[in-house]
């Protein structure tokens, strides 16, 4: 049984967090990185994630002047364990183990970032009974695909570098 009732306010105060941490993590990312170009789309991440942060927090300010609905306990338990391990959740110190000035590990750890968001904010637009909050996250998964697919492919180019060196 969950701690506490999910509900719609609960599910996007967690996604606003997890749009802060991300613009603060693409941010601080930004500054190690020697590469001009992986520092401009990291800035530029950063931007998007703060632009998803102040939607979803408008959003959650209209659900929570209606009074959001709470989810099922079943529905409840499993956004809490989807939640509880939700991305970016060490940052910079979780990529510290793995290597802070390598462009490739900043890499793989925006792209794991993305995948377990675009997980998150689908399970919310399957669950949520609001419609806007349903648009709202289909937005959002639409431009994290984009984030993902523009990350997979500097990947590819790293990945071509190292094999160059």
């Amino acid at each position: 049984m969950p701690s506490h009732a999910f509900s719609d306010s609960e599910g996007v105060r967690i996604a606003v967090e997890i749009e802060r941490r991300g613009g603060d993590f693409y941010r601080r990312a930004a500054k190690i990185t020697k590469d001009e170009a992986a520092r401009a789309f990291l800035n530029e991440l950063a931007a998007d994630e703060e632009a998803h942060m102040r939607e979803f927090s408008r959003l959650r300010e209209r659900i929570d002047a209606r009074g959001g609905a709470a989810y099922s306990a079943e529905e409840s338990a499993y956004l809490s364990a989807v939640a509880a391990d939700v991305v970016f959740t060490d940052g910079l110190r979780g990529l510290a183990r793995t290597g802070l000035e390598s462009p490739r590990a900043i890499l793989e750890h925006s792209i794991q970032s993305e995948k377990d968001s675009i997980l998150f904010y689908g399970e919310m637009a399957s669950l949520t009974r609001d419609e806007q909050a349903q648009r709202l996250f289909g937005d959002i998964i639409a431009r994290e695909k984009k984030h993902l697919s523009r990350l997979q492919w500097m990947l590819n180019e790293q990945s071509g570098k190292d094999d160059e060196q």
